[in-house]
């Protein structure tokens, strides 16, 4: 069963202010591939992030987000440049 994608209104409206439609319809085709197994396209972090996974996209952005495995969601909890990471 695949999962299904998760962007709270916050986090859309940080994407929408960051990227132009070119990049936005870059992002949403790499959020996509989380559907079906989102850890073999991610990083867990570690403490203090614990539970947190990561995706990296166009080398200079950081996906973060949740997996509820018992829902099967996979629910996007920020979207920082890598600068924003530090």
């Amino acid at each position: 069963m695949a999962y299904e994608i998760i962007i709270p209104d916050k986090i859309q409206r940080v994407i929408d202010k960051k990227c132009d439609k070119h990049l936005k319809k870059r992002l949403f085709t790499k959020l996509l591939k989380l559907e079906n197994a989102p850890q073999s396209y991610a990083k867990p972090l570690r403490a203090p992030l614990a539970g947190i996974w990561e995706i990296y996209f166009e080398k200079r952005w950081r996906v973060l987000f949740e997996i509820d495995e018992n829902n099967k969601l996979v629910i996007v909890v920020g979207f920082k440049h890598k600068d924003e990471m530090t």
